[in-house]
């Protein structure tokens, strides 16, 4: 009776064993190509972006969308900037570059990163950036 017992019970691991790894191998498919992205510019003539990328971290105890945003001033004097960044859902974030400072500007040829968190839950399918200089 115990031997019964004891087969009964490892055909039963090997069952669910079987069935985990099925499920687990339907979930692991190939990734599915990137989506495009649609990304509008409007940006005042003395600034170049650099680099921008978008991801999800937790913010305020939920994961919420976070922009980084690189700047370059490619004037010749020091300005300070207000950028904006609008999804389409109508949320809006963004800020000032620098953000502080003796005088708060960027000096003439150098960069700044700022990171925006977004009161927003998915990853974005479009988005458009605005930069005014102050």
């Amino acid at each position: 009776m115990k031997k019964s017992k004891i087969l009964w019970l490892l055909t039963t691991l090997l069952v669910a064993g079987m069935f985990c790894t099925s499920y687990a191998a339907e979930k692991a498919e190939a990734p599915q190509a990137a989506e495009q992205v649609s990304i509008s510019f409007d940006l005042c003539p003395s600034i170049q972006v650099t680099s921008v990328s978008y991801y999800m971290k937790k913010y305020k105890g939920a994961p919420r969308l976070h922009f980084d945003v690189k700047i370059k001033n490619i004037s010749k004097g020091d300005k300070r900037f207000r950028l904006a960044i609008f999804l389409p859902d109508g949320v809006a974030g963004g800020g000032f570059y620098p953000r502080k400072g003796k005088p708060p500007v960027i000096k003439a040829g150098e960069e700044l990163s700022r990171t925006f968190p977004m009161y927003f839950h998915e990853l974005p399918s479009e988005y458009s950036i605005m930069v005014q200089e102050l």
